[in-house]
């Protein structure tokens, strides 16, 4: 696919048993979505096919305002008409490069 890049790599050796030990980035529109797993990428997926979102408050969660979820850092338009598209096509092809399904 033009104008996107699938990749991976192990992660440096970090004192945290937690962490995962590799890495997989997609490249796409010139913004790098970085995953620490596929499930991950399946959920990114998920979420990107979605054309209308839900209203992002949370009733109840008064968290400051530095508190974002992973979709609320994406940049502006990178969900709309053809740029969704070949986001949705990244993320699409990075899994069937993993061997995994979405």
């Amino acid at each position: 696919m033009w104008g996107a890049m699938v990749g991976g790599g192990p992660r440096p050796l970090k004192r945290d048993p937690l962490l995962e030990e590799w890495a997989y980035f997609v490249r796409v529109n010139g913004f790098t979505f970085e995953f620490v797993s596929v499930d991950q990428i399946r959920e990114a997926l998920e979420y990107c096919r979605e054309k209308v979102h839900p209203a992002r408050r949370q009733p109840g969660i008064t968290l400051e305002h530095y508190w974002q979820r992973w979709f609320e850092r994406l940049p502006k338009g990178l969900l709309r008409g053809k740029k969704r598209d070949e986001v949705v096509a990244a993320l699409e092809r990075a899994l069937s490069e993993l061997g995994a399904t979405g």
